[in-house]
């Protein structure tokens, strides 16, 4: 029997996806991408202004903060519908720079593990008890996971404590036909990076410059990203679980 064709490996025609932090930034562009691909999706953000990203691509909208739990189950059971989910994208988080470690409250540590922990882990669990075909889940990480960086500790072990969830659950889920995976972008082109090295700008940096400081040499853009989950969340990822895929333009090579 001929392997299948390449375009009905990409094919995501018929499934349901939740794409939580899908307003903005890099998470616009993989609720986007996954819509071109064909899938039913559902954009969750705490932003209400996101019902209009969504409405842009044909998706639904659910307001969801995925720290509250009442909610979060909600948010999942929407996207889910009657007929269960097969893609979920875990890319809500925060990102602040967190400062020198003498001046990183216990608040802050605590805040930053909540949204890119322990509430990841919850739609995790929530979304694979929503799976009754099996399905893919892709989890947001980031090169800090790998490489740390000053300033960045809390912000560093909240991501690294994704990666060692993500491969968790890829052994977990597996024998239920859920493949588990994880993203780790470098520094890509967004409205949050932007503010951030703001600051920075105002000193004399160039923003772009620094964006585009990778061995490719082009700064990264959401889309980037998002192309990488579409290949994680699709049939060309079919013998692919546990893994952590690196788009950073080689920054980490």
């Amino acid at each position: 029997m001929p392997p299948p064709a390449l375009t009905d490996l990409i094919d995501l025609g018929a499934k349901r996806a939740l794409v939580t932090g899908g307003g903005r930034g890099i998470g616009a562009a993989i609720a986007a991408r996954l819509r071109e691909a064909g899938a039913q999706v559902t954009v969750a953000d705490l932003d209400p202004s996101a019902q209009g990203s969504a409405d842009e691509i044909g998706a639904a909208f659910a307001r969801c903060d995925i720290t509250d739990p009442d909610e979060l189950s909600r948010t999942v059971d929407v996207a889910a519908g009657d007929a269960g989910l097969d893609i979920v994208v875990n890319n809500a988080g925060i990102f602040p720079t967190t400062g020198p470690l003498a001046q990183v409250t216990d608040e802050f540590v605590h805040r930053m593990l909540d949204v890119n922990v322990r509430a990841q882990f919850s739609a995790t669990r929530e979304a694979a008890d929503r799976m009754p075909n099996g399905g893919a889940i892709v989890n947001m990480a980031s090169v800090a996971a790998i490489g740390g960086g000053a300033g960045i500790s809390a912000y560093a072990a909240s991501k690294a404590a994704v990666v060692a969830m993500t491969r968790a659950h890829a052994n977990e889920l597996g024998p239920r036909g859920i493949r588990v995976n994880a993203i780790a972008p470098g520094i890509i082109d967004t409205p949050g990076v932007q503010e951030q090295l703001a600051p920075l700008a105002a000193g004399g940096l160039d923003i772009g410059k620094r964006i585009a400081a990778n061995p490719v040499g082009i700064a990264g853009h959401p889309d980037h990203v998002a192309c990488g989950v579409v290949f994680l969340a699709s049939d060309l990822a079919s013998f692919v679980s546990g893994h952590l895929l690196v788009i950073d333009g080689g920054s980490t090579a």
